[in-house]
């Protein structure tokens, strides 16, 4: 098993890991698993509980239906915080991971647990990640007799991020179990540095020996179960390429700052005015970071949100019987005098005729 150098830093080349070098990538996480986290946080905390959390992250049930996308890491983050505050419990994101179903995934949970064996499967996990959690990676380390498996969490200072690490550990031993029986317990867990008290707590939690000072959340998998076999293999028909999960979910892994934006624009743009500040925040950077992030890849914050209103506007006017009045209010147009003028500036029509020439019979 050897060793490779990537981006000044080194990871394993077996199984895979797609180390991101783009450091003005955004760390994501698809509706899919934030829908199933609410739902599993029903367990835990009343209703009002959960809708003021989505509320202090800039978020509201409306996008967990017949949404796609994603939405920033650091908004899920604040949501499981925010609950486990106000229900005072240090680790309600383990307890999350430990009911999680990983067939909620969907798609990406049917290409990852259609591999013929454990080894194969870690593998698909870290290729297919960046439809999850774009931004995010999986890490492994090798001892002598184990691979310690885990989500890097480097740089991440958001709020409540360690819910979400501990969270991981069990979404990763859920694709261990599948392969090696639902009692497997992995031989140890590892954490960043906790206190005595979160240490036993957590570990009456996992059920296994904790670890502390560690880098990343991760566990540990003897070497001799990767080649596990897969006890319910999907027929030859029903199996699916990397090539096609993108497609089957209905998203693309954010690849640029302004990708990361325009999720943040179709998320709040009804709720709230799209500022910069807001943007930035949602994102947990800076404004200042936001701008330098825009600048290296050519464009301003004003020139993206520009883009995306023009773009609403017209999917709105060709799409929804909304009056010309209502979308220019939705869309920061207080004067509809104003809306139309700058409309008639993108397209060479007024919104009515932009209607009757595109919009729906």
């Amino acid at each position: 098993m050897g060793l490779s150098n990537t981006c000044g830093s080194f990871s394993i080349v077996w199984p895979v890991i797609l180390r991101q070098c783009d450091v003005m990538r955004q760390k994501m996480v698809n509706i899919i698993e934030l829908a199933h986290v609410i739902d599993l946080l029903g367990r835990y905390a009343s209703r009002s509980i959960i809708d003021k959390a989505l509320l202090s992250a800039g978020l509201d049930r409306s996008i967990l239906t017949g949404a796609s996308g994603f939405i920033p890491y650091a908004a899920e983050a604040v949501v499981v915080e925010s609950i486990a505050r106000a229900i005072n419990d240090r680790h309600l994101g383990a307890r999350i991971g430990k009911d999680f179903d990983y067939s909620a995934y969907g798609a990406y949970s049917h290409y990852v647990l259609g591999a013929p064996n454990l080894a194969s499967a870690l593998d698909r996990g870290g290729r297919a990640l960046r439809l999850i959690q774009p931004g995010s990676e999986i890490v492994v380390r090798e001892t002598e007799t184990h691979l310690v498996v885990g989500r890097d969490s480097k740089g991440l200072s958001v709020i409540g991020h360690h819910h979400l690490d501990e969270a991981a550990l069990f979404v990763i031993g859920h694709v261990v179990r599948h392969y090696l029986g639902p009692e497997w317990l992995p031989d140890w867990v590892e954490v960043p540095d906790r206190n005595g008290n979160e240490v036993i707590e957590l570990g009456k939690i996992v059920g296994t020996s904790i670890r502390t000072g560690a880098q990343m959340p991760a566990i540990a998998i003897k070497k001799g179960d990767l080649a596990a076999l897969n006890p319910g293999p999907p027929a030859p028909e029903q199996t699916i390429s990397l090539g096609e999960l993108g497609a089957l979910m209905g998203v693309k892994p954010e690849q640029t700052m302004e990708d990361a934006m325009v999720q943040i624009f179709e998320i709040i743009f009804a709720k709230s005015l799209i500022s910069e500040a807001s943007v930035a925040r949602l994102l947990a950077i800076g404004p200042r970071t936001l701008q330098r992030a825009l600048k290296a890849e050519g464009t301003s914050f004003r020139s993206v949100r520009a883009r995306f209103i023009e773009r609403k506007a017209k999917s709105l006017l060709s799409d929804t019987d909304k009056s010309v009045e209502e979308i220019g209010k939705a869309l920061g147009y207080s004067e509809p005098k104003s809306f139309r003028r700058v409309f008639k500036g993108w397209t060479g029509l007024s919104p009515s005729d932009f209607r009757s020439k595109w919009g729906r019979v």
